[in-house]
C-alpha cells in the first residue's frame, strides 16, 4: 500500500466514525446548514486580488 492509498484509507475510517457517532440528519438540522452557501470562483472573478499558483507534475509520495 502506497502512502497515499494509506491516508485515503485512514480519512474514510475517520469519516466512518464520525458518521456513526452524529448521523447525516442531526448535521442537516444544524445551524451550519441554514446558511447560505459561498461560491469560491465567483468570489475571485469580482475581486481585484490575484492569485499565484503552482502545479507540481510529480507527487511528493513519489518522492520526486
Amino acid at each position: 500500500m502506497n502512502i497515499l492509498n494509506k491516508i485515503v484509507a485512514d480519512k474514510r475510517r475517520e469519516v466512518d466514525l464520525k458518521k456513526s457517532l452524529i448521523p447525516i440528519s442531526q448535521w442537516e438540522k444544524s445551524i451550519l446548514f441554514e446558511r447560505k452557501t459561498v461560491s469560491l470562483a465567483k468570489a475571485l472573478r469580482q475581486s481585484n486580488s490575484g492569485i499565484i499558483a503552482e502545479h507540481k507534475r510529480r507527487s511528493p509520495s513519489k518522492a520526486v
